[in-house]
């Protein structure tokens, strides 16, 4: 069943300057479904072996053997690693994207390195999966915009 009152928010705020007013129904429909331009991080926990699986064997070991050989300076690292190991950690995770980035400003992992560890997170989406707002036609547009 469509959520009439997220689309009708979405329509009538516009928050990311769709230019909806400006658009047919056909057009709203389109650019809410179709176009696929919106980042979405997702929670995603994975171990070792799942950031080599994720990212491939030989990039992911590579990351990981840099990363435990700081740990062995570095006590914040220390447990990161250790919980990388034991309990996995959470890709979206906004503090883990965090310190995914001081690892590469600090010169632990370069920036390719730390955006593929990122990269595990992401998805590029529709408005509408963004939303997540289910199947929804022309006419549920119509609906929405004469409410």
């Amino acid at each position: 069943m469509t959520d009439y009152a997220k689309l009708k928010n979405e329509i009538v705020i516009d928050p990311i300057v769709r230019g909806y007013g400006s658009m047919t129904d056909p057009q709203i429909l389109d650019s809410l479904l179709k176009t696929i331009d919106r980042l979405v991080i997702s929670p995603i926990t994975v171990g070792a072996l799942g950031i080599m699986r994720e990212i491939g064997p030989s990039l992911g070991a590579g990351i990981l053997d840099k990363l435990e050989a700081a740990a062995t300076v570095d006590s914040r690292l220390k447990w990161f690693m250790k919980e990388l190991t034991t309990n996995g950690i959470d890709l979206g995770n906004p503090v883990t994207r965090a310190t995914i980035d001081e690892l590469v400003t600090g010169g632990v992992l370069l920036a390719s390195e730390g955006a593929a560890l990122k990269q595990v997170a992401e998805s590029i989406v529709s408005r509408a999966e963004e939303l997540l707002l289910t199947k929804f036609y022309v006419r549920d547009i119509t609906f929405v915009r004469n409410l």
